[in-house]
């Protein structure tokens, strides 16, 4: 069997996951030990609708469309890797052409992986793993000690390495261990690589006589670009002593992780030859309460995704405590055997909030705080500004100040409610939407500057509104001849979901204890834990984004995206199905405020 460095990662990471792989590659055909075809078709069910074949599993279809921009990061980074390390690197688009090392072990498997980096010296050879994630995550990895950060990596002229002091501080040597934690934010970055060394290392081309040095090359999230273009691509170069990409050593820590892949690898071949689907488990490879599940997480646990399911809990981080103060994890409850919300003895919700939610379920019914909504209403001043904005979160900066993967502005939406419940559709509806894929912030700024009218007072109404007053923020640093206005806009930005679902610094300036501010505004079983607008609307009317074509924030992203490759007839296309995505999610906060008024009255 031939085996990739990405099946390797997906197959060592649960035992059911290669039986799993087999029946979805092989239909009917597979031969799963202790399975019959039945057992198949049951499992088949969940992967394909049994009417039209059509596959159930979720594809990230926004990492699909991006695919070139994602390329584009690969192809600066060896640029950088050439001036770094005096070495020239060559990008070659096509996987199948880079640089491959590949063994055969012996039960005649063959384990192979391409370089997207590879150069060698006399002396020694250099790969390169390209990812398209930021140096924030590995700058902010650290502890903190008598008030003093320390971080466990230090920048050296755009290559960062683990610090040699680390085992001196318990914390810090605490913190360097979760490298060797493929499931943690940064440990499973250095596992790709040390899979990809390991499959190195066993290849018979392996050069022994050299030293081999292994990185990662990644986005620098201190750089900004100065928007300098030459032949009409960006110029990256270098600005004020960074540049766009840097590199992680993990060449120590990828030699001291080879003897967990051997192990792995050994589990594998156990895996493969017993052929079974073994008894569910809890793994940290099921990430079921990340959005980046397994594949396979909606066969494993089909009665987690039924509603009611103990995932919809909130606060999903807080711990269950049993009668005798015993803790436990929302995976530890699964383990348990509690997979609905009714499962979990009322006596171990501790939290309100929960209780609350737990009572909905019970019952049926509908929870409503009159007092402190009414209130929250009452500090929204009108006229309203329903706001919505979308961006691009291009990994590549690709106008004047901004960072990797910053949220490009590239529309917003706009309607206007003068005074309760009075607003129209589309008599009161304003929008701005890029014409095609070039620099339009400025322009937006103006229109947006020219329809939000503060002068006598109002409030510009949003959802979430961290998202929107980040990228207002932003646009005032970067533009700063509008910043005033823009700080005003800001000023008085207030969010719905402090209404709908509470908030607790609001609620305490209104007279409220610290408790009765804790404690949601509304809940509905039809929430299902979620309080996103997509959820709380269907519960306030009969809307719904499902007639659009765009219905979601992804699906705006990829057809913004197109028009980079689009002639102006297509873009047009797009135009109208993104106008009509982002009016829908304005008016949708114009109808959630409405419901919950006449709820009040």
């Amino acid at each position: 069997m031939r085996i990739s460095k990405t099946q390797f990662k997906k197959y060592t990471k649960c035992h059911r996951y290669y039986p799993l792989d087999q029946i979805n590659l092989k239909k009917l055909e597979s031969n799963i030990e202790g399975y019959d075809e039945e057992d198949i078709i049951d499992i088949l069910s969940s992967m394909f609708d049994v009417e039209t074949g059509e596959e159930l599993l979720e594809i990230d279809e926004k990492t699909e469309a991006l695919l070139d921009f994602y390329k584009d990061v690969e192809k600066e980074a060896l640029k950088q890797a050439t001036k770094t390390f005096g070495v020239p690197f060559t990008y070659v688009e096509s996987t199948k052409q880079q640089k491959q090392f590949s063994f055969t072990d012996e039960k005649g498997h063959e384990y192979y992986s391409y370089l997207d980096g590879y150069a060698e010296t006399e002396e020694e050879a250099i790969v390169i793993e390209v990812k398209a994630t930021t140096t924030a995550k590995f700058r902010e990895l650290g502890n903190t000690e008598k008030k003093v950060f320390t971080s466990l990596f230090i920048d050296q002229e755009g290559i960062l390495k683990t610090r040699s002091d680390f085992s001196k501080s318990g914390k810090l040597q605490a913190t360097y261990q979760k490298l060797f934690n493929r499931y943690h934010d940064i440990g499973k970055y250095v596992f790709d690589l040390a899979v990809e060394r390991y499959i190195i290392e066993h290849s018979a081309n392996y050069n022994k006589s050299k030293k081999h040095k292994y990185y990662l090359a990644i986005l620098n999230n201190q750089y900004i670009f100065d928007g300098e273009y030459i032949n009409n691509e960006p110029n990256y170069r270098q600005i004020n002593g960074q540049n766009l990409i840097c590199f992680v050593d993990l060449t120590e820590i990828t030699e001291q992780y080879l003897p967990k892949i051997e192990k792995n690898k050994e589990e594998l071949v156990d895996y493969i030859e017993k052929n079974q689907l073994e008894p569910l488990e809890i793994y940290p490879g099921c990430e079921m309460t990340k959005s980046n599940k397994c594949y396979y997480f909606p066969v494993c646990w089909k009665k987690l995704k039924e509603k009611g399911s103990i995932l919809e809990i909130l606060e999903k981080s807080k711990k269950f405590v049993d009668d005798d103060e015993n803790k436990y994890s929302l995976e530890k409850m699964i383990e348990k055997g509690y997979y609905s919300l009714g499962d979990v003895p009322y006596e171990w919700l501790r939290d309100d909030n929960r209780r609350i939610q737990r009572d909905c379920f019970d019952h049926q019914k509908e929870y409503f705080d009159k007092q402190k909504t009414c209130l929250g209403i009452d500090e929204i001043k009108y006229p309203i500004y329903h706001l919505d904005f979308e961006g691009f979160p291009a990994p590549l900066p690709r106008f004047r100040g901004e960072k990797p993967y910053m949220q490009s502005l590239f529309q917003f939406s706009l309607h206007i409610e003068r005074k309760p419940g009075v607003c129209d559709f589309s008599k009161d509806c304003y929008s701005f939407l890029a014409k095609d894929f070039s620099d339009c912030r400025e322009k937006l700024i103006k229109e947006m500057i020219r329809l939000i009218d503060l002068g006598n007072g109002g409030c510009v109404l949003v959802y979430n509104k961290t998202y929107e007053r980040t990228r207002i923020k932003e646009l005032s640093e970067i533009f700063p001849e509008y910043s005033e206005e823009l700080e005003k806009i800001n000023y008085h930005v207030f969010d719905l979901l402090d209404i709908v679902k509470g908030n607790r610094k609001l609620y305490q300036s209104l007279g409220f204890t610290e408790a009765e501010s804790k404690r949601v505004n509304y809940y509905n079983n039809g929430l299902q834990g979620s309080y996103s607008i997509k959820k709380v609307l269907p519960l306030f009317s009969n809307l719904s984004y499902k007639d659009l074509t765009i219905t979601n924030g992804n699906q705006a992203i990829i057809a913004y995206s197109q028009f980079k490759y689009l002639d102006e007839e297509k873009i047009e296309e797009k135009r109208k199905e993104l106008i009509a995505y982002c009016t829908q999610d304005t008016w949708s906060m114009v109808v959630v405020l409405q419901g919950i008024r006449e709820k009040c009255n």
